[in-house]
């Protein structure tokens, strides 16, 4: 009968809250922020917990939205994640094309809109965050002309010819929506190539003089996420921390700490990792009972199929290999499907020897950055996609190709090979450009884009 809020343990939630708190202590201003976004709860639900219809978490105004029933569902599982999530990860075959979701996406956009013009004051700044309200700017252009509109996509943008397998109605929408923005940012340059593709050759080439967005000028621009890197190496030397992690050690002994955290999302490649790691045991003997496999998965999404069917082919993938090598003495996997919070977070980070992360597709993927920000002895190793984002600037990682079961299998040998001398060095090199660019410049980089008088006109040369 209660409300408990709880910050989400995606990425977009977690880097942009570690902002707003350094905000909160820096700025005396901090007050006039608002998080709106839409409630999991249904509205009559939220109404009998609360007589406030706007809540304040650590002087952070949150104003929860509500889509009820039906329209929630269709919008949140419809047409965000069965439609643009697979299609912006390369998983086209996993796209249902269904009228009524791109409906209800229509509709929870249109709500928001009103929902910020209610609360709007002029001069204030509007920032949009990802796939759920890529429709929003244009609306908000619409019913606040003058207004600053920033928009950011925390996933990929698909290339064009992958973009255009929508329905033409939706895509169009979808383009003419992000070009309500005055800033359009994405987390590296090939995002912000795919999107002007899509724009010249499904707008621009089709309408040559152009539409309202482009004689207002639009700024297309990358902007890589990051994270709080003062905190993750701030809390990994705490004595509290490191009492956790010698425990950790002690349990295992010589035994090497191979870990992964991800949400259990299909485009996280935890299938292929999985059978990499069984290559890997089958192909050394040698080190049985020398390496174990951590695995901790997020719960995500369960009301959507692809979800719930990739949770239990995961399973018994690790059922499979657990009986296969494992003896009384060794267990290959250890897993975990649940949450963790910060402190129980950067204790695994700080406690494992290689970190694996190896999506098949991401935008960015915060989990890399957050474990090289832990390693405060300077040992440890990443091996890392290089189709995930963060591939672009974590250089000195091992990268290796997601779909190659080989590949990542050697990748784990030579982690594990790697000299102690060659770790300090890249990891030196990559917490030194964590630290050059951390969360508050990413925002800050946006924020002053916004706010500035410089555009980038869209037109045919883009």
């Amino acid at each position: 009968g209660k409300l408990k809020i709880t910050p989400s343990s995606g990425g977009l939630a977690t880097a942009l809250y570690s902002f707003l708190e350094n905000e909160k202590t820096t700025s005396d201003q901090f007050g006039s922020y608002y998080w709106i976004g839409v409630a999991d709860i249904p509205k009559k639900k939220f109404e009998r917990a609360s007589s406030a219809d706007q809540l304040v978490e650590n002087n952070l105004v949150l104003h929860p939205i509500f889509l009820e029933g039906r329209c929630h569902d269709l919008f949140y599982n419809g047409f965000c994640n069965s439609v643009l999530w697979p299609l912006f990860h390369y998983f086209p075959s996993y796209v249902i094309y269904d009228q009524h979701f791109f409906d209800a996406y229509k509709t929870a956009n249109n709500i928001l809109a009103d929902q910020i013009a209610e609360l709007y004051s002029p001069g204030d700044v509007i920032w949009i965050h990802d796939y759920h309200f890529m429709l929003a700017p244009k609306l908000l252009r619409e019913r606040l002309p003058n207004a600053t509109i920033g928009f950011f996509l925390h996933v990929p943008f698909p290339s064009f010819e992958l973009f255009r397998i929508q329905p033409k109605k939706w895509r169009l929408e979808i383009l003419e929506g992000l070009l309500g923005a005055d800033v359009v940012g994405f987390h590296t340059a090939d995002y912000v190539h795919h999107f002007n593709e899509s724009v010249f050759r499904m707008i621009t080439q089709q309408k040559r003089y152009g539409l309202k967005p482009y004689e207002r000028g639009v700024l297309v621009k990358e902007f890589p996420i990051s994270i709080d890197y003062g905190k993750f190496q701030n809390a990994s030397n705490q004595p509290v921390i490191k009492r956790e992690v010698k425990k950790i050690r002690n349990r295992f002994g010589n035994c090497k700490l191979l870990l992964s955290v991800d949400r259990l999302d299909y485009t996280k490649a935890i299938i292929n990792r999985l059978e990499s790691f069984e290559l890997f045991l089958s192909k050394n003997p040698d080190y049985k009972e020398k390496v174990t496999y951590l695995l901790l998965l997020v719960p995500t999404r369960d009301g959507v199929l692809k979800y719930r069917e990739n949770k239990k082919e995961v399973e018994m993938l690790i059922s499979r290999i657990n009986g296969t090598y494992g003896l009384l003495s060794w267990t290959p996997i250890i897993y975990q499907y649940k949450s963790l919070d910060f402190k129980k977070l950067v204790t695994l980070y700080s406690a494992a020897d290689i970190a694996l992360v190896v999506p098949v597709r991401d935008g960015m993927n915060l989990v890399a950055k957050e474990y090289i920000a832990s390693r405060s002895t300077l040992s440890g190793v990443l091996i890392l996609s290089e189709t995930a984002g963060c591939a672009n600037e974590l250089r000195d990682a091992i990268l290796v190709n997601p779909n190659d079961r080989h590949e990542v299998a050697e990748s784990i040998l030579q982690a594990l090979q790697q000299p102690m001398s060659e770790q300090r060095i890249r990891i030196n090199k990559m917490q030194s450009h964590l630290k050059r660019y951390d969360i508050r410049r990413w925002a800050t980089e946006f924020i002053q884009k916004l706010s500035t008088d410089l555009v980038e006109v869209i037109n045919d040369h883009s």
